[in-house]
């Protein structure tokens, strides 16, 4: 009985570190946009160049996220999560005390590829800590709750950090919560053997340089447009080295992606969803914000004070997710959450207009956050479902990816769609901003929808894919 109380208190403090490394992932991605004005006026960016410090954490994360988990997988994975958070320390503190736009873009690639290391070998110990089933279900929604809360986190905090730290705070704050996990890394998480295997080289080169092409050319896109050279190169280039690694991968003895992992429709479609989520996590949280700021004339502390509410309901909602998924089964589950939040979205931006009350307002959004939640842990279950022990951290970063391409193509095209559509109206600048938002929130919400219906006709009960 002690010694199965003893397990029983590893894993919850090992589950406590797991969500501290998914929060403190989610809360850098988010809380850097609001400082780059700052960051621009003081190092010297010009106004397209400052993009360049969100957009070189996101190319490396999105590219790094499939190889970090199968070095996991490989190498163990209290070893690699050891190295990814002391990584992410330091590079959060190069990042802050940078006196150049060289050394900042820098630190954010070192970010970006720590966080690689992190995100998804702390979702394959979850995984691989909990069985499928109610217990599992029960530590998704926690991991859920995290990403929203980190992401939700980071536009709060954000606006209070700069007014009294400036733009440095913003990438200090992470410093001790790095160091902090990194020395508990070695005491919480049980070591796991390092797998007889060579990495394969190759592949692991294709796959990151493939996956960072296609996260960079949104961002482009929405820079120089989307018939540009600058978004139409990246892309071109992504294909190729993607299609490369495919063929690569099938005449490698010991292939960094086995390709029969992806023969599982519930897989397939699981990643469509979490693309999904990923869109309406970056886009969706971003044009609100915007309408907020740039509509409704609210300062950036007080936007964040309107968003708030979203992730702390969402503390109430993980309580009670992950009975009510072991319940309704995958299918119906991740179909169901993620209809319910292309459908609340719809509501939202129907709510878009200058003179709508703003409290009513951030009640409109709360259901649409849960909403949300529901949906990116169904879609992180269903990913990880039937999926073998030694291939979780490799599943992880597929769906990890998913949802980072999601976040990059959102963002780039909607903003730039509800950009376009202001400027092609006349009439008061707050009306056409908001027109603008909506009618981006409008089209979010039909691709999360047609995302719902793939998860319906495609997803089944949890099968372990046929190995090759």
């Amino acid at each position: 009985m002690r010694a199965e109380n003893a397990a029983r208190t590893g894993r919850t403090l090992g589950l406590v570190l797991v969500l501290s490394a998914q929060f403190m992932i989610m809360l850098d991605g988010s809380i850097v946009t609001v400082a780059l004005p700052s960051v621009q006026r003081e190092l010297g960016f010009s106004p397209s160049g400052v993009q360049a410090v969100v957009t070189a954490y996101n190319t490396a994360l999105g590219g790094g996220l499939i190889l970090g988990g199968r070095i996991g997988d490989l190498c163990g994975r209290r070893r690699v999560l050891l190295v990814g958070m002391a990584g992410f320390a330091a590079a959060s503190l190069l990042c802050g005390l940078a006196q150049s736009a060289v050394l900042l873009v820098g630190g954010r690639v070192l970010q970006g590829l720590c966080a690689a290391l992190i995100a998804p070998t702390a979702l394959a110990l979850l995984t691989t800590s909990f069985p499928e089933g109610p217990e599992r279900a029960r530590a998704m929604s926690r991991f859920g709750i995290a990403t929203v809360l980190g992401f939700v986190g980071g536009l709060v905090a954000s606006g209070p950090l700069l007014e009294a730290f400036g733009w440095r705070g913003v990438f200090f704050v992470t410093v001790p919560v790095g160091a902090a996990m990194a020395v508990l890394t070695p005491r919480l998480v049980a070591s796991s053997p390092r797998k007889a295997r060579r990495l394969d080289v190759p592949g692991a080169l294709l796959i990151t340089l493939g996956v960072a092409a296609l996260v960079v050319a949104p961002a482009q896109g929405g820079a120089a447009g989307w018939t540009s050279a600058r978004c139409l190169v990246p892309i071109a280039v992504g294909i190729v080295l993607l299609v490369a690694f495919l063929l690569v991968e099938r005449r490698h003895p010991e292939p960094l992606v086995r390709l029969g992992l992806f023969r599982s429709r519930t897989l397939r479609a699981a990643n469509a969803v979490s693309f999904a989520s990923g869109m309406m996590s970056g886009a969706a949280y971003l044009l609100v914000t915007l309408y907020l700021q740039e509509v409704r004339n609210l300062g950036p502390v007080r936007a964040g004070l309107v968003v708030a509410p979203v992730g702390l309901l969402n503390l109430a909602l993980g309580t009670v997710l992950g009975r009510t998924v072991t319940r309704l089964g995958l299918r119906a589950a991740v179909s169901g959450a993620t209809a319910c939040a292309g459908a609340l979205l719809a509501l939202v931006a129907s709510q878009m207009t200058p003179g709508r009350n703003v409290l009513l307002f951030g009640l409109v959004l709360l259901p649409f956050g849960m909403a949300m939640l529901a949906t990116t842990v169904t879609s992180t279950l269903a990913a990880t479902s039937g999926v073998a022990p030694d291939e979780q951290g490799l599943a992880g970063g597929v769906r990890q990816t998913s949802f980072q391409l999601g976040i990059a193509i959102g963002v780039a095209a909607l903003v730039s769609l509800a950009a376009g559509r202001a400027a092609a109206l006349h009439g008061p600048r707050a009306a056409a901003l908001a027109d603008g938002y909506r009618t981006a929130l409008y089209v979010l919400a039909g691709l999360v929808i047609a995302a719902s219906a793939l998860a319906l006709a495609m997803i089944r009960d949890a099968r372990r894919p046929p190995r090759d």
